[in-house]
C-alpha cells in the first residue's frame, strides 16, 4: 500500500483520564499522589523524528489541560492533519479509540495510528475490534514513524500492523535501536512544559529517558518485551547535552531520569554523575533502582550530581511472594539499600504490589508490617495489572482468575482481578489499609514536616497530606 507523504501530524493524549502512558508503565494517577503527571515522551520523540523529515507537528495532552472531546473536534477541524497519532494504555483503550472515530467522522482521509505496548500481542485483535483505526506500531517507533510520513509503502515498513481493505496485515518486527544517542531529543517546544511539575516543590520537571531495556524477568513487567532484556544506555555526554537544552531553552532544572533500570550499569552511572558535576548544571533529579544494584559509592556520586530521590520496586514484604514473581532479589538486601539512601542523604520511595495470584491475607500483612519497618520517605501500593503477554497474565488465565483475552479496565488504584484466596471485594480496602498504616503514624507526619526546606515546599506537603488523608478516610 503506497501512502502520500504527510504535511501535518497531530499527536495526542486523548481526553480519557490522566495516565502515565510509558509502555511498561500504564498508570492512572488518580489517588496515586506519589506519582506525578509526566510529559507524553512517546509523542515528543515521534514529533522530533517527524520534524526531521519536514512534517509540521502539533502535540496536545488533553487530560493534562482538562480539555474535552469537543475541544479535540475543534482542534482537528482547525489543524486538518494528514495523520492522527494516539498514545493509549490497555485499561483506557476503549475510550481512547473514540479519538480515532472522531477523526474519521471529520475526514475519512485522516490516517489514524496508535502505539503502545498493548499492540505487541494484540495488534490484529485491536484492528479487528476498532475499524476506525488504520494502523498500529509495534516496538520502538522513531524510525517507523519517519517511514510512514515519507510515504513508504506500508508493506515495506517493519514494526507495523495495518488494514488493507478487509485484510489485516502484520509485518515483521522491527529491531531495537542499538545506538540510542542517534534518536533526536524530544520536541519539548511543542508542549506546555508548565503542566508537568515536581510534586513536592511545584517546580517545572521533565522526563529524561536515559536508557532502554532490563535484564530481569519479573512476571508482571512489560519492560523486557517492550525494550529488550539488554540495557541500552545513552552516552553521558548525550544526556548532558539534553539536560543543558532543558535548562537553557525551557528553564527546567528538575528531572525524572526514566529508564527500565537506571542503576543496571555501575560504571555508566558513575560516568554520568561525574559528567553532570563537571558541567556544573545545578540540577536535581530522581531515578529508579533495584535494591541490589546500588552501593555507597554509587549513591554518594548520585547525591553529588543532584539526585534527591531513588524509587525502589520492592513489590512485597513476603519472601515467598518475591520468589513467585521472579523478582530475583534477596530479601535481606532490601533494608540495607533504604538505610544506605538515608545515610547519604537521598530520599527513598518504595513501591509495593498487591493482588498477584498467590496473595492472601497473611502475605499482605507481611508486606504492610514490612513497609512500616522499612520506613522509607515515601511508599506507594499498586494493585497488580495482568498485561497481556506477561507471565502474570498466563498465570491468571491458568488459575481461572481471568478469561483468555479479557482485559480489565481497573488498574493500579483498584484491583484488576481476584487472587486465588481473596476476591476483588476483599482486595478493595487493602490498599487504603496499608497506606493508612504507613502515612498516618504521628512520627512519620512530624518527620515529613520537619524536613521541608521552604514555605512553598511546606505548603505542597500539606496539600499532598490533605489529599492523601481524604483518600484514606473517605
Amino acid at each position: 500500500m503506497q501512502e502520500n507523504c504527510w504535511n501535518k501530524a497531530y499527536l495526542i493524549v486523548p481526553p480519557t483520564g490522566k495516565y502515565i502512558r510509558e509502555e511498561r508503565c500504564q498508570t492512572p494517577i488518580d489517588q496515586l499522589h506519589t506519582v506525578a503527571l509526566r510529559p507524553p515522551m512517546d509523542l515528543l520523540y515521534m514529533a522530533a523524528s517527524l520534524e526531521q523529515v519536514g512534517v509540521e507537528c502539533q502535540i496536545k495532552d488533553y487530560p493534562a489541560q482538562d480539555l474535552s472531546w469537543e475541544d479535540l473536534k475543534n482542534d482537528l477541524l482547525e489543524f486538518q492533519p494528514n495523520a492522527l497519532i494516539l498514545s493509549i494504555t490497555t485499561p483506557s483503550l476503549d475510550e481512547d479509540m473514540k479519538a480515532a472515530t472522531l477523526a474519521k467522522e471529520i475526514d475519512a482521509a485522516i490516517i489514524t495510528i496508535s502505539k503502545g505496548a498493548h499492540f505487541l500481542h494484540l495488534d490484529q485483535t485491536a484492528l479487528q475490534q476498532y475499524p476506525q483505526l488504520d494502523l498500529v506500531m509495534r516496538g520502538e517507533y522513531e524510525e517507523t514513524i519517519k517511514e510512514l510520513a515519507a510515504g513508504t509503502n506500508w508493506s515495506e515498513i517493519s514494526g507495523i500492523t495495518y488494514r488493507n481493505g478487509a485484510e489485516i496485515i502484520r509485518n515483521t518486527n522491527r529491531g531495537y535501536i542499538q545506538d540510542i544517542d542517534t534518536i533526536p531529543f524530544p520536541a519539548r517546544h511543542l508542549i506546555d512544559n508548565a503542566l508537568y511539575v515536581r510534586p513536592d516543590t511545584g517546580e517545572l520537571q521533565t522526563t529524561i529517558v536515559t536508557s532502554r531495556g532490563c535484564p530481569f524477568p519479573c512476571i508482571f513487567c512489560l519492560a523486557p518485551a517492550v525494550s529488550g532484556a539488554k540495557s541500552r544506555n545513552r552516552s553521558p555526554q548525550n544526556v548532558v547535552v539534553e539536560l543543558r537544552d532543558c535548562i537553557d531553552h525551557h528553564g527546567i532544572r528538575n528531572f525524572l531520569f526514566r529508564s527500565d533500570l537506571f542503576t543496571a550499569n555501575k560504571k555508566w552511572v558513575l560516568d554520568l554523575c561525574k559528567t553532570i558535576q563537571q558541567e556544573k548544571l545545578g540540577i536535581t533529579w530522581s531515578c529508579n533502582s533495584r535494591v541490589d544494584t546500588v552501593n555507597e559509592e554509587m549513591l554518594r556520586e548520585m547525591k553529588a550530581a543532584g539526585c534527591w530521590l531513588v524509587s525502589f520496586g520492592v513489590e512485597s514484604g513476603d519472601p515467598g511472594m518475591l520468589e513467585k514473581m521472579r523478582k530475583q532479589v534477596k530479601f535481606e538486601n532490601i533494608e540495607p539499600a533504604v538505610r544506605l539512601c538515608r545515610r547519604v542523604g537521598i530520599k527513598s520511595s518504595v513501591y509495593f504490589l498487591i493482588g498477584l495470584p498467590w496473595e492472601n491475607r497473611e502475605t499482605f500483612e507481611n508486606t504492610k508490617r514490612f513497609a512500616v519497618r522499612l520506613n522509607p520517605d515515601f511508599i506507594e501500593y499498586f494493585y497488580s495489572y495482568p498485561f497481556y503477554g506477561t507471565e502474570f497474565y498466563a498465570e491468571a488465565v491458568k488459575e481461572r482468575l481471568l478469561q483468555d483475552g479479557e482485559l480489565p479496565k481497573e488498574a493500579y488504584n483498584l484491583p484488576a482481578i481476584a487472587t486465588k484466596y481473596l476476591s476483588k471485594e476483599e482486595l478493595m480496602p487493602l490498599r487504603r489499609e496499608a497506606l493508612r498504616a504507613f502515612y498516618l503514624r504521628p512520627g512519620y507526619i512530624l518527620k515529613t514536616l520537619a524536613r521541608t526546606r521552604s514555605p512553598k515546599m511546606l505548603k505542597n506537603y500539606i496539600i499532598y497530606g490533605l489529599r492523601q488523608l481524604y483518600d484514606l478516610i473517605r
